[in-house]
């Protein structure tokens, strides 16, 4: 992998920053702290946005490009790692919210109606 401490460019510089960024929400993903995750996952598409949107800079050297390619490949498997921890965890939210349907429906054809607070 190419050294990451020299940034010259502020396009590296931004792929550094989301590469850090991913790196983050994997690392809470592992902990299971999925609130920190999602507030690094906002950021992390912000980030994005704020690239896609960032004008053009001059073109990159040799060095520069396999620097981009190297950060870029670290932001993809920071990003499939933390999928691979969320999909586990939206399934079995999706499953108790269903379960939770069924129950309002159940008590809803049976007239019961929840006391009100």
């Amino acid at each position: 992998m190419t050294s990451l401490t020299h940034i010259s460019s502020p396009i590296l510089e931004h792929y550094q920053e989301i590469a850090v960024i991913t790196g983050e929400m994997l690392t809470a993903a592992q902990a299971g702290d999925w609130d920190t995750a999602m507030v690094h996952g906002q950021q992390y598409c912000e980030l994005v946005e704020r690239l896609r949107h960032s004008e053009p800079s001059m073109p990159l050297d040799d060095a520069g490009r396999a620097m981009k390619y190297d950060l870029l490949v670290r932001i993809l498997e920071n990003d499939a790692l933390t999928r691979d921890l969320a999909i586990p965890q939206l399934a079995r939210l999706g499953e108790l919210l269903g379960r939770m349907k069924r129950q309002q429906t159940l008590l809803s054809a049976y007239g019961y109606q929840a006391p009100e607070t």
